[in-house]
């Protein structure tokens, strides 16, 4: 698989609203599975192409209101996705054989995209679904029970180590891996977020670009080893100065690194940049520039001018 394809399957798996809507599709195409059967009475055949009405209306909500769906709301839509499906299979036939995929892809979805206790109320309401659907075919109670237990097991199972592998992914995607501090993908979506909750809310946010000075030259003179010993050590420093919580100081790249400071004013920031400069080791310096938002420029102009400070900074040391 090339990496334009492994881009494209990346960006479907992680996209919750096109999961969603896949999910509501196969629904669908099971229930009108189901019409075909000669067996099937007016009246159920009425009620299933009702409910493969409902998960289609289903599937174009999340195409137009994609945007505005609430994590609760995600989470419900989705409940109501597989009760829909649950419905329509009790009333067809070959209940075992219809609804056991159904299940472990609730398991699987819930484990990719919610959190743990959702998971738990997703997979152990459907599997109360699933029982109660089983129990109302026409197995007897011994194949009943195995079924179901079979499906649970595996589900529960399933989910367990699909949401531990997510949680490791995901950490690994955010996290700089040398020195423990959120990368630049974390920083630009905390970044985006803060910066929206400030809007909201009317509160200050400062920002920090920050370069350590003559970095080359310790790996250089010194070799790699102490540059990264020296990233480690600079990085744990800062740690113990920030709020935690509140701010966040993130690896941006090589010798850059940026601090994120929601509810900080110009008075505040300073008085954070003097505690950097403070717990730095004695022999190292760095060039800071910080910025507070003007309530009107992006987060990308308000970075691009804490920057701009900070080489200013750096010229100034240089004495350029």
């Amino acid at each position: 698989m090339g990496t334009q394809q492994r881009n494209r399957l990346e960006a479907f798996v992680l996209d919750e609203n096109r999961t969603a809507i896949l999910f509501y599709l196969a629904g669908a195409g099971a229930g009108l599975g189901l019409l075909p059967d000669g067996h099937l009475a007016a009246r159920d055949r009425n009620i299933i192409m009702i409910l493969v009405g409902c998960l289609l209306l289903g599937s174009i909500a999340r195409v137009i209101f994609r945007r505005h769906i609430t994590t609760l709301a995600a989470q419900i839509l989705f409940s109501a996705g597989w009760l829909l499906v649950s419905v329509a299979a009790a009333i067809g036939p070959n209940v075992h054989a219809n609804l056991a995929v159904l299940y472990i892809w609730v398991a699987v979805y819930a484990a990719l995209y919610f959190t743990p206790r959702a998971i738990v109320i997703q997979v152990g309401a459907a599997q109360i679904a699933y029982l109660v659907v089983l129990t109302n075919s026409r197995f007897d109670l011994r194949d009943v029970i195995v079924s179901w237990v079979t499906i649970f097991v595996t589900a529960s199972v399933l989910a367990a180590v699909v949401y531990a592998l997510v949680s490791t992914l995901r950490r690994n995607s955010h996290e700089d891996h040398l020195t423990g501090l959120p990368n630049r993908l974390s920083w630009d979506e905390r970044f985006e977020a803060e910066l929206e909750r400030a809007k909201r809310s009317g509160a200050a946010i400062s920002v920090v670009s920050i370069d350590i000075d003559n970095f080359k030259s310790v790996n250089d003179e010194q070799g790699h080893a102490a540059g990264d010993r020296l990233l480690r050590d600079v990085s744990d420093r800062w740690r113990e100065v920030v709020r935690g919580g509140a701010d966040v100081v993130a690896r941006l790249g090589g010798d850059e690194f940026g601090l994120l400071a929601p509810g900080s004013d110009a008075r505040e920031i300073t008085e954070v940049l003097e505690r950097l400069q403070y717990n730095l080791p004695a022999d190292l310096s760095c060039s800071m520039g910080a910025a507070t938002w003007d309530r009107i420029e992006s987060s990308s102009e308000l970075f691009r001018r804490a920057d701009q400070v900070m080489f200013q900074a750096k010229r100034e040391r240089r004495g350029t």
